[in-house]
């Protein structure tokens, strides 16, 4: 039996699938929370700070194949693929050895891995956007304005307020570089395989437009940013490819052989693409706390296409061979989770209290969970049994990503009478989070791109028909629901696969791996009618409240 494992690294823990090629199934899944960020160590919400340990990392996946090996035995797996959140950039040495691993640092949350989430170089962001905007070629061509989020502007963040990590740190790695590099056993940062997911969509590094970007270009906006530059210009690799086997070490430690061939790293949403089923027809969408959309395409179709505002395209990602498209909302289950809390504040300020005092911690605790795990069912269920309310809800709750990045923009709720409860007000910001994946396919359309089906991936997918109907309707198309639970780490083991060559391609990988799918939802002709009403709706309240965002014209997609 010849197995592989993809490894997911996400925001808040790790989780490894190990498949049996044979037969496409996955024969064992594990998973292990990290204990520092649990914890809210190295954080600042307040100041946009979300920064990782790198033995959180290191340990989570360690415990993980020790699962998998007291189960399964020693040697378990022949080849191992890992993804993680991005852009998730880590400062280190010559050796690529994350500085946080050094005493000195140790404490030091700018010398740790900073997480995708972590927004905190607005300013940085907008810098490096006029410069690469003024250039020609322009960098951002193929994928909009510069975010707070990606790679050049947290490094350009790190070296401005940080003079220890400008002067330790000879280069930077994506989190889903470091990973593979490290257990391989490399040691020359300036030899390190990138991946090319992370590259072209974080770091603008483009074949067409040159490769990656200029020197001089990077020098004109701090000479920081070109020394590492120059740290990382051999041409990325697409995901699927084999960058060696584990070393002697991270054989020993994680209880596998120095034959287990290690892939290139990938971005974890790409990785549930490939593992949701992504083809040249369907678009996936990976619904979480935000959401991220993935196509793919080719330079002949977007040929003479304004995109720029509406996604990002990268060369070679995702599916090798392919232009990888990334398009996203800033919020969606953030949203819900937002409502949640607001409504959560009398049990947990004035409730609970009370029912600690009476009856001990654990049974407020006790409560607590029943509540919160009850509270969105039940909103949904009574959502169902409501027509149309007059409120009109946007989503920007965390700014606005696509169609035009705005990360000022703010979520709003309009057309609240005294009559509207708790549940209307669900059902408004439903539509609201429906209505911005609405406003980003129909941008896409009007340029040419238009997909046969959507595939849904994530919990609340699962958890919400109401949801996936009002997908359907909204988009109208057909919507599936992907069945697999850990859909990204099961992309990574397609991935394996692949580098271990037991697949000739990636696409034939899938063909033998992906599962089937939970549901599909059918868009019904009275819903579409609806949902075209409601769209009209969102996008005069937006126009009205952040009309002079972006580009106020077409801020919200195409017209039907």
């Amino acid at each position: 039996m010849t197995r592989v494992a993809g490894v997911d690294y996400g925001s808040d823990s790790v989780r490894v699938g190990v498949v049996d090629v044979a037969t496409g199934r996955t024969v064992m899944s594990v998973s292990r929370a990290y204990p520092r960020w649990a914890s809210g160590r190295f954080c600042d919400p307040a100041a946009n700070r979300f920064r990782q340990h790198p033995l959180d990392h290191i340990e989570t996946l360690e415990a993980c194949f020790a699962e998998i090996a007291d189960a399964l035995g020693d040697d378990a797996v022949a080849a191992l693929a890992v993804d993680a959140t991005g852009s998730s950039p880590c400062p280190v040495d010559a050796q690529g050895v994350p500085l946080a691993l050094d005493e000195r640092y140790a404490d030091d949350p700018d010398a740790m891995v900073w997480l995708w989430k972590d927004r905190s170089a607005s300013a940085e962001a907008a810098r490096i956007q006029q410069v690469l905007e003024g250039h020609d070629p322009d960098f951002t061509r193929y994928q909009g304005v510069y975010s707070s989020e990606w790679w050049w502007a947290k490094i350009l963040r790190a070296a401005g307020v940080n003079p220890r990590i400008r002067t330790a740190a000879v280069s930077w790695l994506e989190h889903a570089d470091w990973l593979p590099n490290m257990l391989v056993g490399a040691d020359d940062v300036t030899r390190f395989a990138r991946n090319a997911c992370a590259a072209g969509h974080k770091a603008l590094y483009n074949e067409r437009l040159g490769g990656a970007i200029p020197s001089e270009v990077l020098a004109g906006i701090d000479p920081y940013l070109a020394a590492v530059g120059e740290t990382m210009r051999l041409p990325p690799l697409p995901a699927g490819s084999a960058i060696g086997t584990l070393s002697e070490e991270w054989a020993r430690r994680l209880r596998l052989s120095t034959r287990t061939v290690v892939g290139i790293g990938s971005l974890d949403a790409h990785a549930g693409g490939v593992g949701a089923g992504i083809d040249g027809r369907s678009m996936v969408k990976v619904m979480g706390t935000s959401t991220v959309d993935l196509f793919l395409t080719d330079y002949e179709t977007i040929e003479g296409r304004d995109l720029h505002r509406l996604c990002g395209i990268a060369e070679n990602s995702i599916i090798p061979g392919a232009l990888g498209g990334e398009t996203s909302q800033a919020a969606f289950g953030d949203l819900f989770a937002w409502f949640a809390r607001v409504l959560s504040w009398p049990l947990d300020t004035l409730v609970l209290p009370l029912i600690s005092a009476d009856h001990g911690a654990e049974a407020a605790d006790a409560v607590r969970a029943q509540v919160r795990d009850a509270m969105l069912a039940t909103l949904e269920r009574e959502a169902l049994t409501r027509s149309d309310d007059g409120i009109v809800a946007l989503d920007w709750i965390n700014g606005r990503r696509y169609p035009d990045v705005d990360e000022a923009a703010s979520a709003a709720i309009t057309g609240l009478r005294i009559g509207h409860d708790a549940v209307d007000i669900y059902r408004s910001l439903v539509r609201a989070a429906v209505l911005g994946s609405k406003a980003i396919h129909q941008g896409l359309a009007a340029e040419g791109l238009v997909f046969d089906r959507v595939i849904l991936v994530g919990g609340i997918a699962k958890k919400s028909p109401f949801i996936c109907q009002s997908m359907a309707d909204a988009l109208d198309c057909e919507v599936f629901v992907s069945a697999e639970d850990e859909v990204c780490a099961v992309g990574s083991a397609i991935y394996a696969a692949a580098a271990l060559g037991v697949f000739p391609s990636v696409a034939a990988a899938q063909e033998r791996i992906v599962g089937s799918f939970a549901a599909s939802y059918r868009p019904d002709p009275v819903g579409v009618e609806r949902w075209h009403a409601a769209y009209a709706d969102y996008r005069r309240v937006g126009m009205l409240l952040h009309g002079d965002a972006g580009a106020p014209s077409r801020a919200f997609g195409a017209e039907d």
